[in-house]
């Protein structure tokens, strides 16, 4: 199946594009396609989206359409999945 990966910020600089189709397997969860995706775009982005254990990082944020997602979302064909890294300052 194929989703549209869309990146914010951090993430959208680090992967070199503001967002692009990718296939995943049918039952793939969201966990799976950041897992998948994080491969990708060399190792300064896996640094930001996976952790040690190359676990999703629980601190950025998710989202499936409009609505934020956890890591065991599924995934259906056709959706949005955007990823963005919370920013600090003021």
């Amino acid at each position: 199946m194929r989703v549209t990966v869309h990146y914010m910020a951090q993430m959208k600089r680090l992967a070199g594009c503001a967002s692009e189709p990718v296939e995943i397997h049918v039952g793939s969860c969201l966990s799976d396609l950041l897992v998948h995706v994080a491969g990708r775009h060399g190792d300064a982005f896996r640094a930001i989206l996976l952790d040690e254990a190359a676990v999703p990082r629980k601190s950025l944020l998710y989202f499936v359409g409009e609505e934020h997602a956890e890591l065991t979302r599924p995934l259906n064909d056709g959706d949005a999945v955007t990823l963005l890294a919370p920013m600090a300052g003021g």
